[in-house]
């Protein structure tokens, strides 16, 4: 559970009031100006009872409830993902997941998908991966990946030390 403030979720209000403004600007006035005043209404009174229920959460200590307020602000805001103003970043696909192992703090190696914000996450369970590991794995160290599996360590070493008794032995 991440924890929520009043910050995030009135950029969150603002950011949908204010394009709740610009959508009733472009269809007002119309031969049915009723319509679009009312569409605008219900839209405007989803996201101001949203956010007042996310600040009553907050202000009783209830961040469960303030957390899945801040979610149905984000629903509604997700239409306009692609608005300069939207209140957080968007991933490109090279964004790193925010979410560090609880037992040692090292990152995860998954990336947040194209058109995702960070709060979004990714896909399937997180990959926590050492820093360390992570350089010695790109510069093509030699490991036997089912001991890690384990959850035991497992030796390693580098292509140009490979003996014939290394799994990856016939790759040479």
């Amino acid at each position: 559970m991440t924890v929520v403030d009043e910050r995030a979720g009135l950029a969150f209000y603002e950011f949908i009031d204010a394009r709740l403004d610009e959508e009733l600007r472009t269809k007002y006035p119309t031969t049915d100006s009723t319509l679009a005043v009312e569409e605008y209404r219900v839209k405007y009174r989803a996201a101001k009872d949203e956010h007042q229920d996310l600040v009553d959460a907050l202000h009783r200590g209830d961040q469960t409830k303030a957390e899945d307020c801040l979610w149905g602000l984000r629903n509604q805001a997700s239409q306009w993902k692609a608005h300069p103003e939207y209140p957080e970043p968007i991933s490109d696909g090279t964004m790193p997941c925010p979410v560090p192992a609880p037992e040692t703090g090292h990152p995860c190696v998954k990336r947040i998908p194209t058109g995702w914000a960070a709060a979004e996450g990714h896909g399937g369970g997180h990959f926590w991966q050492a820093p360390e590991v992570a350089e010695l794995e790109a510069r093509g160290a030699h490991y036997d990946p089912g001991t890690l599996l384990s959850g035991q360590p497992t030796p390693w070493h580098m292509p140009e030390d490979c003996t014939p008794g290394c799994w990856k032995w016939r790759d040479r």
